[in-house]
This record gives C-alpha cells, structure tokens and sequence, in this order.
C-alpha cells in the first residue's frame, strides 16, 4: 500500500507545475546544473571538452550516492549525431566518458537516465552548452528547493 501511496505522490509532483523548474535557476551544491528527474535530483558538472560529473542528490539537494544506483548518458549533437555511454561509479559521484568527437561546449543535447538508491526517474534533459535556467515564474522568493 506505501508504494502506491509514493507511487501515486511522485506522479502527481512530476505532473505539478513545481516540477517544471525544480531548481534549474540556481546552481546546485556542487556548483553544477540541476534536474529533477523523480523523487532526488541530478547535478551535472562537465569535466572537459567531453565528461561530465553526475551527482545523484535526495530531495533536499544533499546526500550523493552510487550505492544501488546507475547512470546512462546520451549526447545529441546539433548535427543529430548520437553517442550514448554508461557512466562509472566513483566516491560519491559518476563519471560519465563520451568519445572525443563529442564536444559538450557546442549546441547539442545530454540526457541522464538515472536510478538513485533503487529508485528510477525519468529522463533528465540538460541542453547544451550548460547553462542556468531563466526562472519559469516571478516569484523571487523561489529558491529552487525546500
């Protein structure tokens, strides 16, 4: 009965206008780019012309883990040139190593398909190059998490 009930609370928040723009105007506590692709939130910090750091965060923006969790990257090019990679997990974060055709600092497009702690969310779309979000609303009290 608890997983319906948290099943049923993380489709009605996915769904939620909050969702939208969970935090992707400020950066998150690694200084990266913020997601939120289910019930935690991803940080991704480009390590070069082509890797990138993923940081799998709870809810509050704390508490990174690689223990029963895996990350998936795929990279899109303007061109529509695609390269996907599994990406290895290190102390408290993955490392995500695309080939060195790939060039993050161009337009293009990086998706995360992240498993946090067991629990799977959806596809995090990041658009390339990085880059904070213009907030969705006015209000300028939104600080991005709770």
């Amino acid at each position: 009965m608890n997983s319906i009930r948290g099943l049923a609370f993380t489709l009605a928040f996915l769904f939620s206008p909050l969702a939208v723009a969970h935090g992707e105007d400020k950066p998150g506590p690694n200084g990266g780019f913020i997601k939120m692709p289910g019930a935690f939130h991803t940080e991704v910090i480009a390590q070069g012309p082509n890797q990138f750091k993923v940081f799998l965060l709870d809810i509050a923006w704390k508490n990174p883990v690689v223990a029963k969790s895996a990350v998936k990257a795929s990279h899109e090019s303007s061109t529509k040139q695609k390269s996907e990679v599994s990406c290895s997990p290190e102390k408290n974060y993955f490392l995500c190593k695309f080939p060195t055709s790939v060039d993050v600092s161009k337009a293009g497009t990086l998706t995360l398909v992240a498993t946090r702690d067991s629990q799977t969310g959806i596809a995090a779309v990041y658009p390339l190059p990085l880059k904070l979000e213009k907030p969705k609303d006015d209000h300028s009290e939104h600080h991005g998490h709770h």
